[in-house]
């Protein structure tokens, strides 16, 4: 009996030590309909949830996910993912995504400032991605913050 407790608390602790502890502010990469999407964690939940912030084409989603559906760190430039369709209808986009021919006003290496939250950034247009959504650096922070928003949030 003594061994068989022996034997479970080394399993148990061999296990735990596998976790990996993810902090608020990281960039992760999160399973989403068989993808891998990267999003940041704004909270933690519990021991095991993580409320997860996402970008989805300019689209910003958040949601609780279980630690089961974190898979890894984000390391390096990574492609965001297409909206979801669960996230598409909640969000009122109820059809694909089209890219209209006109072209859009901004260029890269143009400086604009950009709406988060409540606060206005400086930024340096990286990308245009289409006519309404461009991938943008924040002036002073690190290219993790990089992200691709809609021009509706470019303050004039």
């Amino acid at each position: 009996m003594r061994r068989a407790g022996w034997a479970f608390a080394f399993t148990l602790a061999s296990t735990s030590a596998c976790r990996e502890n993810y902090r608020i502010g990281e960039h992760v990469l999160v399973e989403y309909d068989g993808k891998r999407c990267p999003g940041y964690i704004i909270e933690q939940r519990g021991r095991s949830r993580f409320r997860i912030h996402f970008d989805f084409e300019g689209y910003e989603w958040q949601e609780d996910v279980s630690f089961e559906r974190l898979k890894g760190r984000v390391e390096g430039p990574i492609a965001t993912c297409s909206i979801p369709r669960r996230v598409r209808l909640a969000l009122g986009l109820h059809t694909a995504p089209t890219t209209p021919a006109q072209a859009s006003p901004y260029a890269v290496g143009d400086r604009v400032r950009v709406r988060w939250r409540q606060s206005i950034y400086p930024a340096t247009v990286l990308e245009v991605v289409g006519p309404d959504r461009l991938r943008v650096h924040y002036d002073g922070h690190e290219s993790v913050w990089d992200e691709t928003i809609t021009t509706d949030r470019i303050v004039d």
